[in-house]
Parts: structure tokens; sequence; C-alpha cells
């Protein structure tokens, strides 16, 4: 089987990420993988892609003109002569559907890798979605997202959804235990944005300190919304941090981080308490590594978690229930810190392991191939 997968760019994101992966294990399983570009400057998971020698066109997308975009890809589709093409994120969606017309004998699978909490206009994701129209099929990366697609008519059957793949020997359990309450150590992950929820993660650990007089160490691994709207909501952040200096002491940026599964092993949680989500690579590389997860209870969560069994799940908007949340965890006895990590990595081994998503999407090829050729 011949494929092409389609993206933006290669740089340090969690669709990013997993596209790599996509293309790595195909590649492993014996198929020809090619992948194209538009943003070939942020290069992150290029070596990786070279390591496997896997073919990379790039077309550097020019401002303002996405136009360049559509004919590089659909020159590439008309003469590469793929079984199947694959593109993650919205903008590469509409890129690949478009270009797709040129190549009518290419089957296309688009992902959307977010949640629609994240549509910014109603008119711009309705014309998104009917342009899915072009696809043969769609695939979410979270049940919650792959079920709101299905009750749009055009797309009800041909909507899959493949959880995101970890891989398992890389993350390892067991993560650290702490000796006690107070040496409680919880890492967060992820673009320093509004949607991840960070004022009311801070207000909760100001009211842990109030009631407790010690207040859990946070250090946060990523990269900061550069947006006009990230930039803002970062300065409320460093702001409420400045007027809570208790919560300050105990609270690092870590900046952007490569190695995860080395910085994972060095808490006991992960807190991950985003307003609305896909399928975050942070939450099921913390279940793959044995580690337990505060998560709000939104999208996908209460499947990864299971609250009271892989960790413990709050309402994102109360911080009331973000410190009852720390709190319920700060108090588990050793007991259970091994049930919870155990549980962790028994789900993450079950769900989530790189393999099940690559055979996941190798056999929707295969089933994709063989329909056109029946």
């Amino acid at each position: 089987m011949k494929v092409l997968l389609i993206i933006d760019h290669f740089g340090s994101g969690g669709a990013q990420r997993q596209m790599v992966e996509l293309a790595c294990g195909l590649e492993r399983r014996g198929h020809r993988v090619e992948m194209f570009v538009y943003f070939p400057q942020y290069d992150f998971f290029r070596p990786r892609l070279d390591r496997h020698q896997i073919v990379v066109h790039a077309h550097a997308a020019r401002r303002g003109r996405p136009l360049g975009v559509v004919r590089s890809l659909a020159s590439l589709l008309r003469t590469g002569a793929f079984d199947v093409a694959t593109s993650y994120l919205g903008t590469a969606n509409i890129y690949a559907e478009i270009a797709r017309l040129a190549a009518r004998n290419t089957r296309l699978v688009v992902s959307e890798r977010t949640s629609f909490h994240d549509d910014r206009s109603g008119p711009a994701a309705l014309g998104r979605r009917l342009l899915h129209h072009l696809a043969d099929q769609v695939v979410a990366n979270s049940e919650t997202q792959a079920a709101w697609l299905r009750q749009r008519p055009w797309l009800r059957n041909k909507v899959t959804c493949i959880y995101n793949g970890v891989d398992l020997d890389a993350f390892q359990p067991p993560a650290a235990v702490p000796a006690r309450a107070g040496d409680l150590r919880l890492l967060g992950v992820g673009r320093i944005g509004p949607e991840k929820n960070l004022l009311n993660v801070v207000a909760a650990l100001a009211d842990f300190s109030a009631r407790h007089c010690w207040v859990p160490r946070i250090d946060w691994a990523g990269s900061r919304d550069d947006s006009r709207a990230g930039r803002r909501y970062c300065a409320r952040v460093d702001a409420l941090l400045e007027a809570h200096p208790e919560v300050k002491r105990g609270w690092t940026w870590l900046g952007l981080q490569s190695d995860m599964p080395s910085l994972l092993r060095g808490y006991h949680a992960l807190i991950h308490p985003s307003l609305y989500e896909g399928l975050p690579n942070a939450v099921c590389e913390a279940l793959a590594s044995g580690m337990p997860v505060l998560a709000s209870d939104v999208c996908d969560h209460p499947f990864l978690v299971e609250d009271g069994r892989r960790g413990f799940l709050f309402d994102p908007s109360n911080p009331a229930e973000i410190r009852r949340a720390i709190e319920r965890l700060a108090g588990l006895d050793a007991a259970g810190w091994s049930a919870f990590g155990r549980n962790a990595r028994d789900y993450a081994s079950s769900h989530l392991g790189v393999e099940k998503m690559v055979a996941a999407y190798e056999a929707l090829f295969e089933r994709m191939i063989a329909a056109r050729r029946a």
C-alpha cells in the first residue's frame, strides 16, 4: 500500500507527533509512506522521519496564497499513484479535500484532532464539515467528537474514532510516589493559552494553601500561546501568580520539553485542566507511565481517567472542585497510589498503544481500497 500523509509541519504539536508515529508505524509494517507539509521550517520531528527514510514533499507556503499549496498537493496526488491519502488538522483537511479532486482514484481520509468546542466561527466550521463530502472517511481521535460528527447527516456513515497511540516501551511505570502528602509534585503539559485553564488552577492552589498551609509543586511544560489572545491570557496568569506568592514559589515554567518519558518520571501525577480537548497526548502518556491524572470532566477525559480509578475528575470552571481533586489525590495512601498506577498502565496497554493506533488506520485503509476494487 502506498500512503501519503498530509499535515502543516513537523513542529512540536500533538497532531504532528501522532502523524509522525503513524508514518513510522506504517513504514514498519512494510507500507510505502510519503509525507507532504507546507511549513517545512518547523522541523521538530523531522529527524525521526529521516531515520526511517520517509520521503517528505515540502511546499513552502506563501502568506495569503493558499492556492499554491493546493496546486502543489494536487500535482503530487495526481502523479504519485497513492492508494490512500490522510490529512490531519482543519486547514490541511481543506487543502487535501480540494486537491483530491485532481486524483479521484486516491482514497482520502481526513482527521479532526480537537473538539467542536474549539470552533471559532459557526459558518466557517460548517463550511469545513461540508467539505468532508469530498473525503471518503473522517477520523476523530475522541469518541465525543466522533459522536458529534455523526449527527451531521452527510457524515453519519463515514466517521471512525481512532485513539492516539503511545509508545508503551518508551513510557514505563512505575511513576514516583510521594513520601508524604506535602511532597506532592504535579506536572502540567501543553501550550499555555486560554483553553488550558491555568487561571482556575492558580485559584485552586491558592484556596488549597489557605486551607492546608502548604501547596503542591506544579511545573508546566509547554510553549506560550503567541497569539494576541494567548499573550493576554499568559499575562493574566502571571499577574495572578504574583498576587499569590505562596503558589508562585512552587510553580515553574519549564518551556518546551522533548524527552517526555524522562520528564514524567520526575512527578507524582499529571494535572490536565483543559476546558476542552480532542484526545490529549499528555494524558495518554501519563497513563502509560503508570501515573494518576487529575483532569477536567470534559470530552473523553471520563473514559481515559474514570474518576476514582486512574485519577480524579473536576469541573474545570470551578476552582473549588479542582482543589478538592488535589485533596483527594494528596490523601491517597501507598496502596491507593499503587492501585491507581497499575490501573493507569493497564488501561494504556489495552487502549493506547501506538501499534493499536497504526493497526486501526491500516485496517481502515485496507477496507477502503477493497471497497474501491469491489
